[in-house]
């Protein structure tokens, strides 16, 4: 069954239980029930999404439910939205726990590779002679990518230079086999380039140039797709996430769970796989600098320390998509772990927000973490890897707030700056203010992007 989103539809969650410092565990009761746009006879603008998984990587998950909250009035009725997902079996847990009926395709890597390109080409030979081509679209993703009207690719981060070879070749297939399927294809706000490497500057030059619209999430993005050469179709767009809305509801279930623990405002602390990966291949022990940052913050800031698992899988090991076996290994490292909150759980992305609202101040290396504190207008600190973290707080004339993780020379350090900012939080949460408004305005160029990228008769029968 086909998922219908209307205006108004959002992830709201149902209630939760918890309490006491220390772990909180959610149990979970039926979420609501999706609604559906009556009559069946209203045509629906069918989206598919590649690029991102609503389970696992909260950041993508975040981009998905931007588009479910704001599709059906940016495009002017209601809108079909199906997945295609590397991580299918996840996701339609995800989308259910969520109340939220969105199909799934699958589209694990391997498949991709050895079927789904083959096929797709084939198809795209068809195609070209005008010859019957849609029976070659077996595997659901295929399908769910034929019938639809519009395609867009929430990959986050693509096309970068440093990649393995193998992630660039993603990057490229992932969205070569619509564009053989003759279906246009917008590329979400996200960080590209530099292209300096000759694999993926040729790549890039493969393929970017003939999807529908490309959008680079900051300023250091849209230079390097200039430099490449792109222009005609490159719209510049800030965050997805930027527009994503958070229920009432869920914003009071979050703040009595944080309540019943300890009175706010809070210190949050969204650490990241992935940047452990990388201080460990430099030396540098980042769950004890972590767990002594905690201690030290919980026993000095006057503010109560909760932590979260940003990008989280429940069942499985640590992986650059889950954060919580880190954030497992932290806490059993604390001196002090009564005084510290540590939500060890799936949290949906409207509950991570909730929590984020919370806080004087986050300290994070999770991209869209940092974009629900600047939503949020909450104060920061970025322990980043990329450029993608400073072209976004460049426009908030926030870039001092970033640092990078070969500049961490321990947790003092770390603290001090925490210390200095909790101090100047009245002024930093007024420069967010000002500068949040332009930013959720340009978010809204995925939207015009994808409306304009419409082809004529969009939301008749495939």
């Amino acid at each position: 069954m086909d998922a219908t989103v209307t205006s108004g539809d959002a992830a709201q969650g149902g209630p939760r239980t918890g309490g006491g410092m220390g772990h909180t565990h959610g149990v979970r009761p039926p979420r609501p029930q999706p609604t559906h746009s009556p009559g069946s006879s209203i045509l629906m603008i069918t989206v598919a999404t590649l690029g991102a998984a609503y389970s696992a990587n909260k950041g993508a998950a975040s981009m998905v439910q931007a588009l479910l909250d704001n599709l059906p009035d940016r495009l002017g009725g209601p809108v079909r939205v199906i997945a295609v997902s590397t991580h299918p079996d996840g996701d339609r847990r995800s989308y259910a726990w969520a109340g939220l009926d969105v199909p799934v395709a699958s589209q694990r890597p391997v498949a991709m590779a050895t079927v789904h390109v083959p096929l797709a080409l084939l198809a795209g030979g068809l195609r070209v002679a005008r010859l019957p081509w849609r029976w070659v679209c077996r595997p659901a993703a295929l399908r769910a990518l034929a019938r639809a009207d519009v395609v867009a690719d929430l990959s986050g981060i693509s096309f970068v230079d440093g990649r393995r070879f193998v992630v660039l070749v993603y990057n490229a297939l992932v969205v070569t086999i619509p564009l053989l399927l003759g279906r246009p294809v917008v590329k979400c706000s996200q960080a590209m380039g530099p292209f300096r490497s000759a694999a993926n500057r040729r790549l890039a030059r493969l393929v970017l140039p003939r999807l529908a619209a490309v959008c680079p999430r900051g300023a250091a993005s849209e230079r390097h797709l200039r430099e490449l050469g792109l222009a005609a179709n490159l719209v510049p767009a800030t965050d997805l996430a930027f527009t994503m809305r958070v229920p009432d509801p869920v914003r009071e279930r979050i703040r009595a769970r944080l309540a019943a623990t300890a009175p706010g405002p809070y210190l949050v602390i969204a650490p990241s796989q992935v940047v452990d990966t990388a201080c460990r291949r430099q030396g540098i022990d980042y769950p004890a600098m972590m767990a002594e940052l905690v201690d030290a913050a919980a026993a000095q800031t006057g503010h109560p320390v909760v932590m979260i698992a940003h990008s989280a899988q429940p069942d499985a090991g640590a992986n650059h998509l889950n954060d919580l076996p880190l954030c497992r290994e932290i806490y059993r490292r604390l001196a002090a772990p009564d005084r510290v909150v540590f939500f060890d759980e799936d949290l949906l992305p409207t509950e991570l927000r909730a929590v984020i609202a919370e806080g004087a101040l986050l300290v994070t290396s999770r991209f869209h973490a940092m974009i629900s504190a600047l939503t949020e207008r909450t104060p920061l600190l970025v322990i980043g890897w990329s450029h993608k973290y400073a072209e976004v707080l460049d426009p908030f004339g926030l870039a001092e707030l970033a640092i990078g993780y070969d500049d961490l020379t321990g947790a003092a350090a770390v603290l001090d700056r925490v210390q200095e900012l909790l101090k100047r939080g009245d002024e930093l949460a007024g420069t967010i203010d000002r500068e949040l408004p332009a930013a959720v305005v340009a978010a809204g160029a995925n939207f015009h992007a994808l409306a304009a990228a419409l082809p004529a008769g969009a939301g008749a029968s495939r």
